[in-house]
């Protein structure tokens, strides 16, 4: 009784959470889209079953291991004696190890869909600039048809500004291009049907500032928490209890003995292996965290001196100090350093979450 009233539970929080979605059209947050990539997952429906597949396997085992079986040679009582202390263990551990793979699943989608959904808020910023500097040579196209009247200027000078604003008009296309690309790949991402029409993320391009990180606490944290040592310590566990039960009826130089001693030796080389590499995979992760925040500073840097440019220029143009074109020249320079910074923040925030989800437990 209590599943079902879960369950319909369940189909009227995803119905609801589906007609809201329906309501506001193809505009999310970036929480939603999670939601929705999450409730249209195939791989969560394959985990389930996976998980349903290891609860039958964990039933077999017990009941195989409740049997009563003749056992009239030595190798014979020990499988007997495995079945009933071994395999019923590595049998729930694979069962828990299903189910902490579908969570971890999960979470590498939400991670898959912030990647697709910030990645859209890059472009468009990209796209802004590439519009903004389109605008800019437009501008000195125009100013050099005039000067080209005034005596200014030569034939050449106004095709080299009508090549740098063709240049351009590419560059616009290009990136339009690219965006379409990106809202096909989070459709993909989310499970949503695949046309042209144009995903909007409710949220901003904004850094990532939650609390500093403790490296150190992350590291034990992952080392007692991830999923795959765990399996492997489990493994080494159902190992060690193997060689246990051999120990009482095999000795060293015989084939049982050695082959359950390899296997022994080969599960605590793979356990100990697996952390070595999951402590340096989380090292390299914070270091290449660490390097991303400083080019967001450097970022933040080269904005603002490049602001103080443009107001600089602005400031002498109205005094009659420099031309049009300088204050066009350091407006299109800033653009540039203005997308930097979003980049620089966007590289931060996906190497953060990509931290976030494989390593804070």
């Amino acid at each position: 009784m209590k599943k079902r009233i879960s369950l319909i539970v369940t189909i009227l929080f995803i119905t609801t959470i589906t007609t809201a979605f329906a309501v506001e059209g193809l505009r999310f947050s970036i929480t939603e889209s999670k939601s929705l990539a999450t409730a249209n997952s195939k791989q969560a429906a394959v985990d389930e079953m996976t998980i349903k597949t290891k609860e039958s396997a964990l039933k077999d085992a017990e009941k195989d291991a409740n049997k009563s079986t003749g056992a009239n040679t030595k190798i014979d009582k020990l499988n007997n004696r495995i079945a009933k202390e071994v395999t019923t263990v590595k049998a729930a551990a694979d069962l828990e190890y299903a189910k902490r793979v579908k969570e971890e699943n999960i979470k590498k989608l939400e991670l898959e869909v912030y990647k697709a959904t910030t990645n859209m808020l890059l472009v468009r910023k990209e796209l802004e600039a590439e519009k903004g500097k389109l605008a800019i040579l437009d501008e000195k196209y125009k100013m050099a048809e005039v000067s080209l009247r005034e005596g200014k200027l030569t034939e050449n000078d106004l095709h080299d500004a009508k090549y740098a604003l063709d240049l351009k008009s590419i560059d616009v296309n290009k990136v339009t291009n690219k965006l379409e690309a990106a809202n096909l790949e989070l459709k993909r991402v989310m499970g949503l049907e695949m046309n042209e029409d144009m995903i909007e993320i409710k949220d901003v391009l904004s850094l990532d500032s939650r609390a500093k990180i403790d490296i150190e606490k992350v590291v034990e944290n992952a080392l007692n928490n991830d999923v795959e040592l765990y399996i492997k310590s489990e493994e080494l566990k159902a190992s060690e209890k193997t060689m246990e039960l051999t120990k009482e009826g095999y000795e060293q130089g015989t084939a049982t003995y050695d082959g359950n001693m390899l296997n022994l030796e080969n599960a605590k080389v793979d356990l100990e292996d697996a952390k070595v590499n999951l402590e340096v995979s989380i090292r390299n992760k914070y270091n290449d965290l660490l390097t991303a925040k400083d080019k967001v500073d450097l970022a933040y840097k080269w904005e603002s001196i490049n602001k103080n440019k443009l107001d600089n220029a602005e400031f002498k143009f109205e005094k009659g100090l420099v031309s049009k074109e300088e204050v066009l020249n350091a407006k299109e320079k800033y653009l540039d350093a203005q997308y930097q910074t979003y980049l620089a923040i966007y590289n931060y925030n996906i190497v953060k979450a990509e931290f976030d989800t494989l390593y804070v437990k």
